[in-house]
Parts: C-alpha cells; structure tokens; sequence
C-alpha cells in the first residue's frame, strides 16, 4: 500500500494525485534542462560538434499528440541533425551535396558575428539558385534574408537549435528541393 492509498481512498484519486505529482517533478527537470545551454563553437571552427540535441518533450507533456513532418517532443528515428555522426554543418553538407549534386554548393561563414551561422549557396550554370542560412533560434539576422528578397533569389532558413525541431533529412531534402522548384 503506497502513500497515496493511506490519503486517498479512491483508485482514481490515488492515479490523479500521482499523475499530477510526476507532471510537477518532470517540469521541474525540464526547467533545469534547458537552463543548461549547450557552448556554442568557436567561429573559427565551422566543423565543431553538433549542439546538444533539446530536451526530449517540453515542461507540458505532449506526449500523446502527433508530431509532425520533422517536429515533436520525441526525436525520430530517422537520421537528423541531433542524431547525425558529426557536426550540424557536416549534416547539411553532406544532404546538399548527396542530395542536390546538379547544384555547385559553396559553404560561406555567417554573416554579423553569429558564431554558430552558416550559408549554403547553390549555384547552377554559375547563377545563383538559392541561399541557404543555418542560424540559433534566438538570431535576429534579417541582411542576408532580406538581401536575397531584394534580388529575387529564393531563400531558406534552418534553426539549428530550436527545442522539438529535428531537421530530419527527408524534411531537409523536401523543404531544399522545393526552394529549388525540383
């Protein structure tokens, strides 16, 4: 007989308090958690580690709600950038020429002292077909964005570090090859 059984007498009360309890404890965890930001790597060490992936599921359980395409609180198993043998950089650069090797891609630093940002541009017949910009959730960057609008080349963005956003490869080949009218 657990503690519970001796305050309430009902089954369902007893479940509910429970409940209720390892919901306030895994909050608690989580909070913790994501106080733990992962070092960011040095700018000159474009092929640093990958971040460390986010918090399994966020303070709220949502557990039993679907995830979507490349999103959820529980990682998927197909190959992403938190599960991928490498670095994030290494991730993408290994999808965009593995994936889209009609494209000259030429890798770039970011751009306004972002550390951990990153260009992908994707030329074909030596015109420039697309920008690709690796960047933390918490940028506020908008030159290289609002740059490519002003020229009319297409433009993606990736956060590489944004809790429950995997960046699955098959969203990755999709999301890319879609800005590329493949």
């Amino acid at each position: 007989m657990g503690l519970f059984s001796k305050i309430f007498n009902d089954e369902k009360t007893e479940k509910a308090a429970v409940d209720l309890l390892k919901g306030i404890l895994k909050s608690a965890v989580d909070d913790k958690a994501s106080e733990k930001a992962p070092s960011a790597p040095a700018a000159s060490a474009p092929a640093a580690s990958a971040p460390a992936a986010p918090a399994a599921a966020p303070a709220e359980d949502r557990s039993d709600e679907p995830s979507g395409f490349s999103w959820g609180p529980v990682m998927p198993d197909e190959l992403n950038q938190y599960n991928y043998n490498g670095s994030y950089l290494a991730y993408f650069a290994e999808i965009f020429h593995d994936e889209f090797s009609e494209y000259t891609i030429k890798q770039e630093e970011g751009y306004g002292g972002i550390s951990k940002s990153a260009l992908f541009k994707f030329y074909k017949d030596e015109k420039l077909a697309l920008v690709v910009e690796l960047l933390p959730k918490s940028s506020e960057a908008r030159k290289v964005r609002e740059k490519c609008r002003a020229q009319g080349i297409p433009y993606l963005r990736y956060y590489i570090d944004y809790e429950g956003w995997w960046n699955t490869r098959a969203y990755v080949v999709k999301r890319t090859g879609d800005a590329l009218n493949r």
